[in-house]
């Protein structure tokens, strides 16, 4: 069976070290993990409802809201719990429609002092 792009994370005690969209994606990056678990979106990350109707991240907010990691709030959904995939993923999650059609994580999240983790 085919894993998900997006994944309760199996991580904890963490904290941010990568930004995206100006702080709305807080998450930890770590190169050495595999790649669907290089990118942890940690709680309080803002996820946008303005998705595509079809595809898998509709699904996958979804199921993360089933099983409690996201919760619906006004204009999209929160992170409660951490959850993981890759750099790409990830910002395609959070952004929606609102980023580019097809993200690139690695220049798309940045560590606090700008520099992408490219």
């Amino acid at each position: 069976m085919r894993r998900s792009a997006i994944e309760p994370a199996n991580i904890e005690n963490v904290e941010p070290n990568v930004f995206l969209n100006d702080g709305v994606g807080k998450g930890y990056y770590d190169r050495t993990a595999k790649r669907l678990e290089m990118l942890t979106l940690l709680p309080d990350t803002f996820i946008t409802n303005d998705q595509y109707k079809e595809g898998w991240i509709p699904d996958i907010i979804n199921k993360l809201e089933k099983e409690g990691y996201l919760e619906r709030v006004i204009g999209g959904s929160k992170v409660l719990k951490p959850i993981w995939g890759s750099p790409s993923g990830t910002a395609a999650l959070v952004l929606g429609k609102n980023g580019p059609k097809k993200p690139n994580g690695y220049t798309l999240w940045t560590f606090a002092d700008g520099t992408t983790i490219k």
